[in-house]
């Protein structure tokens, strides 16, 4: 399920506060080969290096409580008033940091750890994910790994109720203030890798919010609540890299696939497909599309640009790679009339590090050393 909702969804919340409301969904990203772990844990430390992400996404630009589609709405609704004159964005816009490191044992990699921060907003409501989680990893006899991945994420929702449009003001069911409610979930994933399959393949398969949650905004003059549901989430993501693209050295090519559902009560919710294609030239420069498909019909033509600038690494921190991509998102369903597309800003660094061996000091005592003729 896309984010659809908006702001419309939270004003609606105001009129039907007594129901409980479902299918609320994780964000998604366009650059989502370097944000794997948002979706499974199980590929923690499968680069090998310790890598720092942090991604900024501004989706559906300009998109207003106050664009034609919103304003026909509140027509057909009745909501006419307004807390102020002032036109508030109900884009969604997500930030996201996020940290990763190996586990080694004897030079071996045996899994691995992170740990991140995600803000969503989308529309008057905010949700905050602090995770943290592992992965297990073994090497088959081919030389493929499957790692198995765990996480815990404490998860935050806040509706800042100071800005819904209602039909009636007096409504005691109405929340009140900026009502926020927190849980705990859970999510597991496997990661497949092989090195043998072109120039190397994988294939995850993870869930998030294994334990369901049921977030309260209550607070309203008459004790109304408003309920929001988090259902469980379905991701497969797989790809592969292919060198010499075309015959060219210079060339390779990254082609992926993400696929998300949301398991409501009624069954599987419409799923999103991502197709994805990546060109790098000489490791430096880097371009390619996106397509998102939602249901039966498409969402959005994503067109991404990369820069992979050399970096030197000596001593302890070695092979270092920084990777900055942007995209853009050109929605073609019929948010189009009201937005001026989406911006996805990633920037990825990672680096190995490696402590340097201390020379093993050997003392040995007088009685076991060999007598030497200077001491007589």
């Amino acid at each position: 399920m896309n984010k659809q909702i908006l702001g419309r969804w939270v004003a609606l919340m105001a009129l039907v506060a007594p129901m409980a409301l479902t299918a609320q969904t994780d964000p998604l990203f366009t650059h989502f080969t370097f944000n794997k772990l948002f979706y499974n844990p199980a590929y923690a430390g499968a680069s090998g290096q310790y890598c720092l992400n942090a991604i900024n996404h501004q989706q559906w630009l300009g998109y207003d409580d106050e664009s034609p589609y919103i304003k026909a709405q509140d027509k057909q609704f009745g909501i006419e008033n307004k807390l102020d004159a002032a036109r508030k964005n109900i884009a969604p816009v997500t930030r996201g940091l996020g940290f990763s490191a190996p586990i080694t044992v004897k030079g071996s990699n045996v899994g691995g750890a992170f740990f991140s921060f995600v803000s969503d907003q989308v529309g008057y409501e905010t949700a905050t994910y602090l995770k943290g989680g592992g992965s297990y990893a073994y090497t088959l006899g081919d030389g493929s790994n499957i790692r198995l991945g765990v996480d815990i994420t404490n998860l935050t929702k806040t509706l800042d109720a100071t800005k819904l449009r209602y039909h009636d003001p007096n409504d005691p069911m109405i929340p009140a203030g900026t009502p926020s409610d927190q849980h705990t979930t859970f999510g597991a994933g496997l990661y497949y890798s092989n090195p043998n399959i072109q120039d190397g393949a994988y294939l995850g398969v993870s869930s998030t919010h294994l334990n369901p949650q049921t977030f309260n905004y209550g607070g309203g003059i008459g004790g109304g609540t408003v309920q929001v549901t988090t259902n469980r989430h379905l991701y497969i993501v797989g790809g592969y890299k292919k060198n010499n693209f075309m015959g060219n050295p210079s060339l390779s090519l990254d082609p992926a696939f993400l696929v998300k559902t949301v398991m409501g009560k009624g069954g599987m919710i419409k799923p999103e497909l991502d197709l994805q294609g990546l060109v790098t030239w000489n490791g430096l420069f880097a371009g390619g599309a996106n397509i998102r498909v939602y249901g039966l019909g498409a969402e959005s033509v994503s067109f991404i640009l990369g820069y992979y600038p050399p970096l030197l690494g000596n001593g302890p921190m070695s092979d270092q790679k920084l990777r900055v991509g942007y995209s853009y998102d050109l929605t073609v369903n019929h948010i189009l009339r009201n937005s001026a597309g989406s911006h996805e800003l990633q920037v990825n660094y990672c680096f190995m590090f490696t402590v340097p061996e201390r020379p093993v000091r050997v003392f040995r005592h007088p009685r076991y050393m060999e007598r030497s003729p200077e001491w007589d």
